[in-house]
């Protein structure tokens, strides 16, 4: 038996899992990706515009919950206008 906790289902599949369109002034987007072979790590990307020109930030993390926390942290200052940190 392990103590590891099982592995979240989300943390495995192919492509974002979860996208969030935070809209705002900056017409943002911020989504959740499994990272291929990652064991379990997830990919973080926002992406926004200001000026017309494309920006992005993107963070991996080692599980779901945390980035779960992160993107909704995103999503709520690109919502309000603020930009993520950069890459």
């Amino acid at each position: 038996m392990t103590d590891r906790p099982a592995p979240t289902p989300e943390t495995y599949a192919s492509g974002p899992f979860v996208s969030i369109r935070a809209g705002g002034p900056l017409n943002g987007t911020v989504t959740i990706t499994a990272v291929a072979d990652g064991n379990g790590r997830v990919l973080v990307e926002a992406a926004w515009t200001r000026e017309n020109k494309p920006q992005s930030a993107a963070r991996i993390l080692d599980s779901y919950d945390p980035a779960r926390t992160l993107a909704q942290r995103w999503a709520d200052q690109l919502a309000a206008g603020a930009e993520p940190p950069p890459d």
